[in-house]
């Protein structure tokens, strides 16, 4: 089940971004920068003349020009003389090259819990990602959605995100999970049976989508780090990060941010929230009013989505959780929980689990 929002990420409206302006995570180059060394080829030089370095795409929140992110992958695929070099990043993807995620995913009950958190994630990952999902009966389909003007490297693009996550699912489950299908809208860039052997299933080229196609069935398997207390942490990061990442040019975007961050802290207030934005309170409740918004219905928001997701994928009490989002007592969190859902919060939470 995929919570409030996630989902509300992965389905809302991407922006209209100038292709010059669309960036990377550094967590991404770091894994390109991997696999290129696995492949025999130093980037070092590249990544200087670009004004990286491995120590920048290492720190928190890093982000580089999707530029950077063109100039290594042509490196990497021109030094190499790989034409699949793509395909065979995708399958060396660990934890560690996807930043908060890896660590929640593999901290998830399950691979269906793994990949509502994941496919959300892309666009934070790579801007130029787009995932979409289908559910034909008994499946799921991945769709993979680039934006921007088309790019000579958009199939090793599509060949990374396709292959990296077949792999992290198997990686993660320690379990053969195999697609049903695999599909192209390029053509293969080696040996059709080099991809049929890292994806173990039919992948046609030429198609009219780039997609993964899987067995519902498979995405109930448990995953084999499982813990439910890592990943309460750090599914709360991820929804920091892609928070973050969503606000960045968006006062609203930016309260929201706040105010998450300020509830995972304590208590989320007008004037610490308007101080965390360099702003007076005043001056914050005239631009979201110009906005057509107010501070206290944005909080009520961000304390409905983290009430949601405490109470669905944590084993907290009630009166914890009502604590935690700075109720004065359970009786008020109580209140607010049945003018959102018409119900008590541990009946919201039996309900959910049946």
């Amino acid at each position: 089940m995929y919570s409030n929002a996630v989902h509300s990420a992965l389905h809302s409206k991407t922006p209209a971004i100038r292709p010059e302006s669309l960036t990377v995570a550094g967590h991404w180059l770091e894994f390109l920068l991997h696999a290129a060394g696995q492949a025999g080829v130093e980037l070092d030089d590249e990544l200087a003349r670009l004004g990286l370095s491995r120590e920048q795409l290492a720190t928190p929140h890093c982000r580089a020009p999707l530029q950077a992110e063109q100039a290594l992958l042509q490196a990497a695929l021109t030094r190499s003389n790989d034409p699949c070099f793509g395909l065979h990043m995708g399958t060396q993807v660990r934890p560690r090259f996807l930043g908060a995620l890896g660590y929640a995913a593999m901290s998830s009950a399950t691979l269906r819990q793994a990949m509502a958190l994941a496919l959300p994630f892309q666009r934070v990952t790579h801007e130029l990602l787009v995932p979409d999902v289908e559910r034909p009966p008994g499946q799921l389909a991945i769709i993979w959605q680039l934006q921007g003007p088309p790019s000579a490297l958009d199939p090793q693009r599509l060949e990374i995100f396709s292959a990296a996550s077949i792999t992290f699912g198997r990686w993660i489950t320690g379990a053969v999970v195999n697609p049903l299908q695999v599909t192209f809208r390029h053509r293969p860039a080696g040996d059709p049976a080099e991809y049929e052997q890292a994806f173990q299933c039919p992948v046609v080229f030429g198609a009219e989508r780039d997609s993964v196609l899987l067995d519902d069935a498979v995405l109930d398997l448990p995953v084999r780090d499982a813990d439910p207390e890592v990943h309460r942490i750090m599914r709360t990061r991820v929804h920091q990060v892609m928070t973050r990442f969503m606000a960045r040019d968006n006062l609203i975007g930016q309260v929201r941010s706040a105010i998450q961050r300020q509830l995972l802290d304590g208590t989320a207030q007008l004037d610490s929230v308007a101080a965390s934005l360099g702003m007076k309170p005043w001056t914050l409740r005239r631009r979201l009013r110009a906005e057509g918004a107010d501070f206290t219905t944005l909080l009520d928001d961000e304390r409905k989505t983290l009430a949601t997701d405490w109470l669905l994928h944590s084993n907290r009490p009630v009166s914890q959780i009502a604590t935690d989002l700075g109720y004065s007592e359970q009786s008020a969190f109580n209140r607010a929980f049945r003018r959102w859902f018409d119900c008590t919060p541990v009946s919201w939470r039996e309900q959910q689990r049946l």
